[in-house]
């Protein structure tokens, strides 16, 4: 049985959802250890990014329970109740 993009991206939620923050690159070295290297793709800017596919289910899978911060190039989970806002203004792994 292959692995699809939403397989990987249901493991993506839950593996930022238990460690509160994630860099896109510690995820983009999981994600090829674990599912292999054809699941990532070199950008325009240079970067080693996820499938667009996989970002695709992504964004559906945590139902905006994970935010991007643009500046540190990382997931994680917004805590409202400890006052954690929205450092990021878009979630990509374009840059």
């Amino acid at each position: 049985m292959s692995t699809t993009a939403t397989e990987i991206a249901t493991w993506m939620t839950d593996i930022i959802t238990t460690e509160q923050k994630v860099t896109q690159t510690d995820m983009v070295d999981a994600i090829e250890a674990k599912f292999g290297p054809e699941w990532t793709y070199v950008n325009d800017n240079g970067h080693v990014s996820i499938d667009r596919a996989v970002l695709r289910e992504f964004r559906k899978s945590h139902r905006g329970a994970v935010k991007w911060d643009r500046e540190d190039r990382a997931w994680y989970v917004d805590d409202a109740a400890s006052g954690t806002e929205d450092a990021g203004t878009t979630e990509t792994t374009e840059d």
